[in-house]
Parts: structure tokens; C-alpha cells; sequence
């Protein structure tokens, strides 16, 4: 330190003020380069999040259609077996489909009565056929028996409805099909417009209804496609509508129907293009935001895409396919920052496209207007504590060791009785409860023993054999269960006294219950409470002793708080990985003022029972405590008068082979 001295002391003051000046300015630039990159970070963050955010709000629209589709497909299969309506439109559609020539098409349109539709008025849709003589000219067709037919036909009038009501009632669905092998088409909603047999001709030709890919899928799963969409019939199409590869295409989405194994056809919804529109990109930086198909046709476009990222003629984006898979990333291509966010209900996603030049040069300009001014006042101090540093430096350093010494001492002592006060308090709390557990869990077995034998006290000499014989095995019986309470008690104190974790493991929920159950059966029979077990089979990972004490509890206060002769109520639910298990009651119920301070966890006298029982008031803490133990949550729902129900959740686990 002391050469260190002599050397400023030696090269001067105009050299050592240049030298300061020199080291503000690499210091400048050094927060000039960090606030450029925190920048870039920034804006890369941003676009992640936004492109996260379009993606979770188009994922759902799609989630709920194919949620549309799925019903559609189940509630065919069983509108198929009903027995077909017999109507003189109708009988008179299928004579028409067996009678008109190749090239006619027989219609029904606006099936249904005036009114079926639940958003009332007539129902706008049609019922379309291929003649017989037109059949043969498709692959894949065939018509079975008049009688099949008609109740295909029926169907078909039933579920015209069905689409109908969808496309008014769930956003982005365009028109609806319902597509038949026997060459039957229900579609809706039907316009007077409408050629019949352009949409015939187009249906039966476009490759996403086509039957036989439909026929092909062996999982039955809905089916996302993108085709070019045609222009009307008997219009000319437009210069960009020559080459498919360039024309707009028309998203669909379409699931196979079977009958028993006998593929029937298909329900086919085309999606309403505005499901499609982007937001706007980021305008300022050239951006452009893309949803690319399953093969990577541009379905929608927000801004301008860069021609250079474009081969000339095809839809697909050049080189991005090298850069992206199918799952999210960001990455650098040719001057680009591209990002791109997959859709988890469809084979397509998002893609972000922004020059990297351009949103360079912005975050350049940021940077160099907000750092000019620390600049200039970190230079300034720099040349004004020049002098001063020479001269404090030593001192500095002195008092600087000085103080790590004495942080360190004092950071080493912190440490020693912060471990030292968090043991105590770990013991303490532990102790707690411990002996809240055996004052509050004891004392229903010991009450029910105590009052079996003032009874045998009271009239054993009155009594016949036989009773004497049934009130000492159920004494027996109460002493079992609060000897075996008592060990599980003592079991449980020792491993949270000795520190060591709690010890999960897979068991049956029914096992647990039914002990539970077993445990609280006197004190049920004492009051003709009948306590019903609907938890089902299902396994869990949890520890036996706690969860065992947990559902002690919640039945013993359902118990204590139902009227003579009603019901508690086990039940459980999965809810992903985790299971519910809810203790369900009628009895007097809580109201929003007691259940807040229970939520809030404020002390309260514990309130007497229906018959005057009495507890501790610890039950529902310690059962917050347990179940915290295993990373549940604990709820109550109850209404005065009512009933309460308890729910807590454990993990759920798969039953051991």
C-alpha cells in the first residue's frame, strides 16, 4: 500500500488527474454497454410475454371449439341409435335423392320447425344430398337401406340445429357440417345465396372433409387443417387466388364419427377468419407478427413479413424452419430476432419477426440519452475527488478493514443466536403441539369411556348378562382405540421432536377413512349419526399418523356440531396431482364472521356442540398444521342452518402394482 502511495506521489498531479479522467470514461462506457444489453433483454422479454399472451388467448378460443366438436361427435353416436322422426319433408327429400338426375342436388332447407332454435326463429340451416346416380363418382361413398337412411337423415335434421346454435353461440366458428359416407350434408348456417351444388362440389373435394383422410384416423382425434379457400361459384378468382400455394387459406377443424366401429362420417366446422386476426406489431421496429399452419402456410399476418425472409411463389418462410421447432424459442437469423410461440390445442403457432438493426438503433438512442447525463456527473466527480483520493486513501483502507473485521465479528454472533433462537423456537412450537394434540385428540375416547362406565357404576346391578357383557366390549373397544391413539400420538411426537421429516407413503384413502371412521363410531352411535364413506378408491402419498389425526378431527367436529340422527359425509376428488377429501355435515353451520376469524386464524373459545359438548378449540389449528405438512391448502365452506364441509388436499399417487 505504501509503494502504491510513493507511485502517485511520484507521477504528479496533472498525470494522475488524466489518468481519472481515462477511467470515467471506460467507466461510462462500461454503463453504456450495460444499459444497451439490459435494454435488449428488456425488449426481448416483452415480446415473449406478449407473444405468451396471444398464444394463451387463442389456445382457449381453440380449446372451446374442440370442445364443441367432441360434444357435436358424442351426441351423434347417440342421436343415430334413436328411432328415426317419419315425416312427409322428409320422406319426400330422400324420394328426391333417388329420383333427380346426376347433376341435381335435392335440398330441405331451414330444417326444423319455427321456434326449435333455443335463440328462437326459424333454424337457418339445410339438408343436402348427392343423387344415387352421382354416388358412384366419389371414392368412398355409399348409401345404406331406406331405413338406415332415414334415421341417418333424421339425425342429420337434429344436428343441423346442433351447428346452427354453435356458430351463434361460440366464437370463431364460421359454418358447420355434418358430413355422411351415404352422401347426406347437414350444413349450417344456410344463406339464400348459397349454391347447393357448388357446396357439394366442395365439400366432397376439399381435402380437410375429405372422408377418407377423416376414415384414416385411427384415434379418432379432432383434426386441425388449412386448405385455400375457394372463390364462389360462378366468380373469377383473384390474381393471388391462381396459385394455391398463395391464396389465403381457410383453417377447419373436423372429427370422425363411428357407429360401433362402422365409420359413419364427420362434424366439421370452417373457422371464422377474424378467430385469426393478430394484434399489431411493434410498428416502430419493423416488426411483424405471423401464424403459421401445420406446414407452415401464413394463416394471418400483423404488419408487413420481411421479403427477405420469404422464398418468391411460396408461403413458407425461408430459412425459419432451420432456426425454430416446433416448440418456443427465440433466436438471431439473417438480421432478424425471431421469436415463436407453439399452440397447444392446434398443429400451429405464433411467430414474431423484428429486424435487429432497427430495434438496435432505438434501444441505442435510449440508452445514449438517458446515460449522457450520469456521464457527465460521473466525470465531474471523478476530476473533483481526484485530489482528495490521494489523501484518503489510506485512511480508507485502515477503516475499511477495521469495519470488515468488526461486520464480521458482528455478522458471526447474528448467526450463532439467530440458529440458536429459531432451535428454541422450533422446540417450543413443537412441545405446543404435542400437548395440544393429547389434550384435544384424548379426550373424546376418555368421554366416551368415562360414560360407559358411570353407566356400568350406575346400573351394572340392574342390568341382565347380556347387556353387562355389550357395555364391557364396547368399554374394551374405547380403551383399544385410545391406546391406539395414544401410540399414534406418541409415535408422531418423536419424529417431530427429533427433527427428522415426516415419512410419506403410498396407501389406500379408503384404509385411512375407514380407520377414521371406526375411531368416531361410538361417538356417532351415541347421537344415531350415521357417517357414510364415498371416498372411493383412489391412493395417496401422504403419512398415515397425520392424515389419520386430520380426519379424527374433521369427523369428530362434524359430529360434535350435527343434530341427533342425521348424516356426515366422506368424500374426495381429484384435482391434477393432488386429491380433495372433503368431511361433509348438515348440522348448525358457521357464519361469514366466524369463518373469517377461523381464516385468520384469531383465537376463539370453542363452541359447544349440539348436545353440549365441549372442546379444546385446537382441532382446525392442528389440522391447518398437519395438512400444511404436506403442501396442501385447507378450505371451509359452511352457511348457518346448512351444514359445514371441510376439504384439504394431499397428493395424489398411483396404486403400487
Amino acid at each position: 500500500m505504501r509503494r502504491l502511495a510513493d507511485w502517485m506521489k511520484s507521477i504528479g498531479p496533472g498525470r494522475l488527474i488524466n489518468i481519472s479522467l481515462a477511467a470515467g470514461i471506460v467507466l461510462s462506457l462500461v454503463f453504456v454497454h450495460a444499459e444497451f444489453t439490459r435494454g435488449l433483454n428488456s425488449r426481448r422479454a416483452e415480446i415473449r410475454q406478449a407473444m405468451d399472451t396471444q398464444a394463451i388467448a387463442l389456445d382457449g378460443t381453440l380449446a372451446a371449439i374442440s370442445g364443441r366438436v367432441e360434444r357435436l361427435r358424442e351426441w351423434t353416436r347417440r342421436a343415430i341409435q334413436a328411432p328415426p322422426a317419419d315425416t312427409p319433408q322428409l320422406n319426400a327429400f330422400l324420394d328426391g335423392a333417388a329420383q333427380t338426375g346426376a347433376d341435381e342436388v335435392p335440398m330441405l332447407d331451414h330444417v326444423g320447425p319455427a321456434g326449435a332454435n333455443p335463440l328462437d326463429g326459424p333454424v337457418p340451416a339445410a339438408l343436402l344430398a348427392l343423387p344415387d346416380r352421382a354416388l358412384a363418382r366419389h371414392e368412398g361413398l355409399s348409401r345404406p337401406d331406406r331405413a338406415h337412411w332415414r334415421a341417418e337423415a333424421a339425425t342429420a335434421v337434429a344436428l343441423a340445429q346442433q351447428l346452427a346454435l354453435d356458430v351463434r353461440t361460440q366464437p370463431g366458428l364460421g359454418r358447420g357440417y355434418f358430413i355422411a359416407t351415404s352422401g347426406l350434408v347437414a350444413v349450417a348456417p344456410w344463406r339464400p345465396a348459397d349454391s347447393a351444388q357448388g357446396l357439394m362440389a366442395g365439400i366432397f373435394e376439399r381435402k380437410a372433409y375429405r372422408l377418407s383422410t377423416l376414415a384414416a384416423n385411427p384415434a379418432g382425434r379432432v383434426l386441425w387443417t388449412e386448405t385455400p379457400a375457394s372463390p364462389p361459384q360462378g366468380q373469377a378468382s383473384s390474381g393471388d387466388m391462381r396459385d394455391e400455394g398463395l391464396a389465403q387459406p381457410l383453417p377447419t377443424v373436423a372429427a370422425p364419427i363411428d357407429d360401433q366401429g362402422r365409420f359413419l362420417g364427420a362434424v366439421a366446422f370452417d373457422l371464422d377468419p377474424a378467430l385469426l386476426a393478430l394484434p399489431a406489431a411493434d410498428a416502430a421496429a419493423g416488426g411483424a407478427v405471423l401464424l403459421l399452419g401445420s406446414d407452415d402456410r401464413l394463416l394471418s399476418a400483423a404488419g408487413t413479413p420481411p421479403a427477405d425472409l420469404f422464398q418468391q411463389g411460396r408461403p413458407t418462410p425461408v430459412g425459419l424452419a432451420a432456426v425454430m421447432g416446433k416448440t418456443a424459442a427465440t433466436a438471431e437469423h439473417a438480421g432478424y430476432l425471431i421469436t415463436t410461440r407453439p399452440l397447444a390445442n392446434a398443429p400451429w403457432r405464433l411467430v414474431h419477426v423484428a429486424p435487429r438493426a432497427a430495434l438496435t438503433w432505438s434501444l441505442v438512442m435510449h440508452t445514449a440519452g438517458s446515460m449522457a447525463g450520469f456521464s457527465s456527473v460521473l466525470l465531474a466527480v471523478v476530476l473533483l475527488f481526484n485530489m482528495v483520493v490521494r489523501r484518503m486513501v489510506r485512511s480508507q483502507e485502515r477503516s475499511a478493514a477495521a469495519e470488515r473485521e468488526a461486520r464480521a465479528a458482528t455478522e458471526q454472533a447474528l448467526a450463532e443466536l439467530r440458529a440458536a433462537h429459531d432451535e428454541l423456537d422450533f422446540l417450543n412450537r413443537e412441545k405446543t403441539r404435542f400437548f395440544s394434540l393429547i389434550s384435544h385428540d384424548l379426550r373424546g375416547p376418555f368421554n366416551v369411556l368415562l360414560g360407559m362406565t358411570k353407566e356400568l357404576a350406575d346400573y351394572g346391578t340392574r342390568m341382565a348378562p347380556a347387556d353387562v357383557a355389550d357395555f364391557a366390549a364396547s368399554v374394551h373397544q374405547s380403551a383399544v382405540t385410545a391406546h391406539t391413539l395414544l401410540d399414534n400420538l406418541l409415535n408422531w411426537s418423536r419424529v417431530q421432536m427429533s427433527g427428522t421429516p415426516f415419512s410419506p407413503s403410498v396407501m389406500p384413502l379408503g384404509e385411512v377413512v375407514a380407520a377414521a371412521i371406526h375411531d368416531l363410531g361410538p361417538t356417532a352411535d351415541a347421537k344415531g349419526i350415521r357417517i357414510l364413506d364415498a371416498s372411493g378408491d383412489r391412493h395417496i402419498l401422504a403419512d398415515r399418523t397425520m392424515v389419520l389425526a386430520i380426519l379424527r378431527n374433521l369427523l369428530a367436529n362434524a359430529i360434535k356440531f350435527s343434530h341427533p340422527n342425521q348424516g356426515v359425509q366422506v368424500t374426495s376428488r381429484a384435482l391434477g396431482d393432488r386429491l380433495e377429501i372433503a368431511v361433509s355435515d348438515r348440522g348448525i353451520g358457521m357464519d361469514p364472521e366466524q369463518l373469517d376469524q377461523l381464516y385468520r386464524r384469531e383465537a376463539q373459545d370453542s363452541r359447544p356442540g349440539t348436545l353440549g359438548e365441549v372442546g379444546t378449540g385446537l382441532g382446525l389449528t392442528l389440522v391447518r398444521d398437519l395438512v400444511a405438512r404436506h403442501g396442501g391448502v385447507l378450505a371451509l365452506d359452511s352457511q348457518p342452518g346448512v351444514g359445514t364441509t371441510v376439504s384439504f388436499t394431499v397428493p395424489l399417487a398411483a396404486a403400487p402394482r
